[in-house]
């Protein structure tokens, strides 16, 4: 029988990506919810109204053209720098060392795209965020290398060394890590950057979660260490403090060679993000902070009330994060296997991302902990009926 036309094309193989764990826990929810099921609303970033001189400077850039400024606009750039000054005591050129885009999956998939070369490996200790995507599509293989919860989820500094090739060259980590809320010391970084320095290879970090830590602990920024080992990129997304989750911006900070190189591929990408959307972060960057403040203030108590809770509805003790908005629970009292593990949380509508989908244990799941209080307790209450039912 002859082929129909519709039989000669096909998708190649490297379209065939999978879902991104997020999405999929998006999808399992959604399908509970069609079962019946009330789904809790939680969240890990703040959702926060927008205040009225961002509100202002949207409508006001509405009606301005867009210059088309593929590295981003000057006045967002120029705050951005000036405030990695401020808070961190970085010297970053804004016309030489930034590129705004719409937020950190974007920058991270540029980045990689640009940077390696099909059939390199790059070093992922984890649990992390979900790189498998992006790397994948930029042709290179990940090198990942498992951090303990007996230890803090602390990266293991001998398991990198030991991950190392004539093949790699990258070092791609989350500072602070998610889904963790590891925060790594001063001292951590900078072996990461000595480790990088030996073996002459790139290091990248993600630091969208930068602003959320707790016990009095500082963070540390990647690029600090760029005097030691000036080969750094790094990854922010102003989704998370900055409460810009709806507008997709974010940032890359790399060598003048690299943002370059970047600017180029973006061209081609998106050739630019949108001006109204870098108008919202410039308002947000250079305007009063309290509504900000004042969410962020809440984070600790919240961390404190579900790592409790926790124990209280009879899973076993967490590490309690240092940052973040988000922790690694052990939920194997609740299921066999991930499904049933998931299926048990999902009848107390609790949606969760499964800890394999992060590259960290099955028995796992990420729960999150930026949602109001009284959501929190519904949380907390979903799990000790999980708990009891099993």
């Amino acid at each position: 029988m002859p082929q129909s036309i519709s039989d000669l094309w096909h998708l190649p193989a490297a379209s065939d990506l999978p879902p991104m764990g997020a999405m999929n826990t998006i999808a399992r929810a959604a399908q509970a919810a069609r079962d019946g099921v009330r789904i809790l609303p939680l969240v890990g970033a703040p959702i926060l109204p927008m205040p009225e001189h961002v509100r202002r400077s949207v409508a006001e850039a509405i009606d301005r053209p867009d210059p088309r400024d593929t590295r981003g606009l000057p006045e967002l750039r120029a705050a951005i720098a000036e405030e990695l000054a401020r808070e961190h005591g970085l010297r970053v050129d804004p016309e030489r060392r930034l590129l705004i885009n719409h937020g950190a999956m974007q920058s991270l998939s540029i980045v990689l795209r640009t940077v390696l070369a099909p059939g390199e490996e790059v070093i992922v200790p984890t649990p992390t965020f979900f790189f498998d995507g992006a790397i994948r599509e930029s042709g290179a293989v990940p090198a990942y290398v498992p951090s303990r919860e007996s230890e803090g989820w602390k990266f293991d500094l001998a398991g990198l060394e030991a991950a190392i090739t004539p093949r790699t060259r990258a070092v791609l980590l989350c500072n602070p890590n998610n889904p963790t809320g590891y925060l790594p010391d001063a001292a951590t970084l900078g072996a990461v950057v000595d480790l990088a320095a030996r073996h002459g290879l790139l290091v990248i970090s993600d630091e969208s979660w930068q602003h959320f830590t707790y016990d009095g602990r500082g963070y540390q920024p990647m690029e600090a260490f760029a005097d030691r080992w000036p080969h750094i990129v790094t990854i922010t997304s102003l989704s998370k403090y900055y409460a810009l989750a709806s507008w997709r911006v974010g940032y890359i900070v790399a060598p003048p060679s690299i943002i370059d190189a970047l600017e180029r591929r973006f061209q081609w990408e998106a050739v630019c993000c949108g001006v109204v959307s870098q108008t919202a972060a410039i308002a947000t960057l250079t305007g009063p902070r309290d509504w900000l403040d004042q969410a962020l203030s809440t984070y600790q108590a919240k961390r404190d009330l579900v790592c409790d809770g926790v124990v209280a509805a009879g899973l076993p003790a967490p590490v309690r994060p240092s940052a973040g908005a988000f922790l690694l629970v052990n939920c194997s009292r609740l299921g066999d296997t991930p499904a049933e593990i998931d299926r048990a949380l999902l009848n107390q509508g609790i949606a969760t991302v499964r800890g394999g989908d992060m590259r960290g244990p099955d028995t796992h799941v990420r729960l999150v902990y930026g949602s109001d209080e009284h959501l929190l307790h519904e949380l907390l209450g979903g799990l000790e009926r999980a708990c009891r039912e099993r």
